[in-house]
């Protein structure tokens, strides 16, 4: 997303785009999340004197992998943040690498499918968000059940 700093009026700059999530190496295979579509930023752009000011909001749809469970499920991903940039009279301000940057940031560390995942039976591997298994009960108590996956 570029701004061309002569072009912003006194009162500001209200600008919307797309961004093909492909393109900006956001490899978040690692973290159990997938991007599957474009960001959608909104940005509104102030400049004052040398600097100009980004106040910009993205959102881009997700598909995530439980860190339990393993399950996939959809969201979204969400990020407010603020910037600025100093400039000069004729510069253009490329705002991808923030963008990019900030998106890896916001995601996070483990996600999972709703806050009481039970997760996975350490000994058949049985989702026991799904149904139960015929292992012994002891194997099954609470922390007992191994969450393999994403968790730290």
């Amino acid at each position: 997303m570029r701004i061309h700093v002569d072009k912003i009026p006194p009162e500001g700059l209200e600008i919307a785009g797309e961004i093909d999530s492909h393109t900006m190496s956001l490899d978040m295979e690692d973290q159990g999340i997938a991007l599957t579509g474009s960001i959608s930023v909104k940005a509104k752009v102030i400049k004052a004197g040398g600097e100009v000011f980004a106040d910009i909001s993205l959102e881009v749809p997700a598909e995530y992998t439980c860190g339990r469970c393993l399950a996939k499920f959809a969201g979204v991903l969400k990020k407010e943040f603020k910037t600025s940039y100093d400039v000069q009279p004729g510069e253009i301000i490329e705002m991808d690498e923030d963008i990019r940057q900030e998106t890896i940031l916001d995601c996070p560390m483990k996600s999972l499918c709703k806050p009481d995942c039970k997760g996975l039976c350490q000994n058949c591997g049985q989702n026991l968000n799904v149904d139960t298994c015929e292992c012994p009960d002891e194997d099954k108590k609470e922390g007992k059940t191994k969450n393999i996956g994403l968790d730290l």
